[in-house]
């Protein structure tokens, strides 16, 4: 269980500005190899909002990976997710950048189930 401050750059030519975002996180990896790790925004007096990022806020969310048996190459993922980016963006800009933000975060999360197993 943990308390994390995630950040994100500003995007395309700084028209989006830079996020930041403040969660409780907890992990946790269950007897047959699935792993979970939920969160949701909190409030904490060591991570005051800062003044060259607009606070945004997650919801509860989480994803589950569940190893598939027989396939040790293989996970299945079960995520949810809702956040509240804060500030204002128009439509057509979250249309452009969420989908690409979302493949990136798959694909980091590849990455550290890989390094897990390794």
């Amino acid at each position: 269980l943990s308390v994390c401050r995630t950040t994100t750059p500003s995007a395309f030519m700084r028209i989006i500005s830079p996020r930041e975002f403040v969660d409780v996180v907890l992990m946790r990896q269950y007897e047959d190899g699935t792993m979970l790790s939920a969160a949701t925004n909190v409030e904490h007096p060591l991570c005051p909002p800062q003044p060259n990022f607009v606070r945004g806020f997650n919801y509860p969310c989480g994803c589950f990976c569940i190893p598939l048996p027989g396939e040790p190459d293989r996970t299945q993922l079960l995520s949810f997710f809702q956040t509240d980016l804060g500030g204002y963006l128009p439509q057509t800009v979250m249309d452009s950048f969420f989908p690409a933000s979302i493949a990136g975060f798959y694909s980091n999360l590849t990455k550290a189930l890989k390094a897990l197993k390794a």
